[in-house]
């Protein structure tokens, strides 16, 4: 069980991730304006989520990667949901809510990780 639950969990990250080179462009307005050269952000973290589910499945550096996917996905809520759910957008309060979410979760997978 717990391997099929790392796996179900890393896979959307993968796919996450390759919509962030399929859509690179398009996703580049997510980005907030202060942030210089959006489409290396958009690219780099498409990788860094496609390396956290390669690292979640494998069980290859698993903790490091989770603490990372923590803080990335901190960083989204920071940076990008919280503002909007501030201002009262309904689909930024889902994003937060989700991420913050996936971030436990994280969170949880780097505590039972063994390396």
């Amino acid at each position: 069980m717990k391997k099929i639950g790392k796996i179900v969990y890393a896979v959307p990250f993968a796919i996450f991730g390759l919509f962030h080179f399929i859509s690179g462009p398009a996703m580049t307005g997510i980005v907030p304006s202060y942030i210089p050269f959006p489409i290396f952000w958009v690219y780099a973290t498409g990788l860094a989520l496609i390396a956290a589910s390669v690292s979640v499945i494998t069980g290859i550096k698993t903790y490091l990667a989770t603490i990372l996917l923590a803080v990335l996905l901190g960083i989204f809520v920071i940076l990008v949901h919280l503002p909007g759910a501030a201002a009262g957008n309904q689909a930024s309060t889902i994003a937060l809510l989700k991420d913050v979410s996936l971030l436990g979760a994280a969170l949880l997978v780097a505590g039972t990780s063994k390396d």
